[in-house]
């Protein structure tokens, strides 16, 4: 059956690269449609498991002794562009359909068809002051107040993502009781995400800070950081190094150019261009020889570490700091 092109206000398409604020609204509409119509009329599809003649079936009949049917779609069903062009006509007047995709493949031509098709609801990332407003939010809402230099810690040890900011202010105000937050309590108690801990470890590394890169591993470590997670992030550095040397050697010094040609990361080769400028290539390709070898007896069992028992691969971690340091004076 096809319906007027007016059903089309009752089809949308939540998209974003903020996660959490599509999280948290995709929650809100599935709160107050179980108030009013009861969990038996939501339906929630992985996307992956969508077929669109099923979907039909499911879209385009009335609700079962219900005012209204939701359908939620986690992600973007595998339709084609004629199929999506199809939808609006096809849904019946009283179901609600979201598909919700925080982070689509633009290039797909159902991705583009929905965002003519279906009403778009986009979720952009927060910045600056909407950002820290939100924080003050939500720290108020967990019974603490978070300062400007509390804020600004929190921003630098963990980044601008919602889902980690909202942990670490839920972390901070157990921790509080009552207390006055300080940048110190961040320092000592936010985890730093995977972004974060890349960039802060690469950074101490590339400036010949061992004694800030020690402190920073064992601050993750600490914290719950798996050791074999700062070993590869270790060696990922290690390996970003030696490409962004291959490209000094071969004249180039522009880290955009360097970042696109070489497949690094434009803030790693920004940060490890120094480094690799001044680093003789005997000592890098010693320093590269003993960190593959070590790479191996770990694999291999020529360390006794485990994650039960990882004092070797600690050690093999503040050599590697050490290494690094040595290669980088040299």
């Amino acid at each position: 059956m096809r319906y007027t092109a007016a059903v089309a206000a009752n089809f949308f398409y939540f998209t974003g690269e903020n996660a959490y604020a599509l999280r948290e609204e995709l929650g809100k509409w599935k709160r107050q449609f179980m108030e009013r119509h009861g969990e038996e009329n939501l339906l929630v599809l992985p996307a992956a498991t969508v077929r669109f003649r099923s979907f039909l079936d499911e879209a385009g009949v009335a609700p079962f002794i219900a005012a209204k049917r939701f359908i939620l779609v986690e992600g973007t069903p595998p339709f084609s562009k004629e199929e999506v062009e199809a939808l609006p006509s096809s849904i019946h007047p009283d179901c609600i359909v979201v598909i919700a995709d925080a982070r689509p493949d633009k290039r797909l031509n159902a991705v583009k068809a929905l965002a003519k098709a279906a009403e778009m609801k986009e979720f952009p990332l927060l910045k600056g002051a909407p950002l820290l407003h939100w924080m003050d939010r939500y720290a108020e809402a967990c019974g603490v107040t978070l300062t400007r230099p509390v804020s600004s810690a929190l921003l630098d040890v963990v980044g601008e993502d919602q889902d980690a900011l909202s942990r670490e202010i839920e972390k901070l105000a157990l921790y509080a009781t009552g207390t006055p937050l300080t940048p110190a309590h961040v320092e000592a108690l936010a985890v730093p995400s995977g972004e974060r801990k890349v960039w802060q470890l690469t950074q101490y590394l590339a400036e010949g800070k061992r004694g800030g890169a020690m402190r920073y591993a064992r601050q993750l470590l600490e914290h719950g950081e798996d050791p074999y997670a700062v070993w590869s992030v270790l060696l990922w550095m290690l390996q970003s190094l030696v490409s962004v040397r291959a490209a000094v050697r071969g004249g180039e010094r522009q880290p955009a150019r360097i970042a696109s040609q070489f497949r690094v990361p434009f803030p790693t080769a920004r940060a490890l261009l120094p480094l690799a400028s001044r680093i003789a290539d005997d000592r890098l390709h010693d320093f590269l020889s003993w960190a593959a070898g070590s790479d191996v007896h770990l694999k291999t069992g020529g360390y006794r570490a485990s994650r039960d028992a990882p004092e070797e691969l600690i050690c093999l971690i503040d050599s590697f700091i050490i290494r690094c340091g040595d290669a980088a004076a040299a």
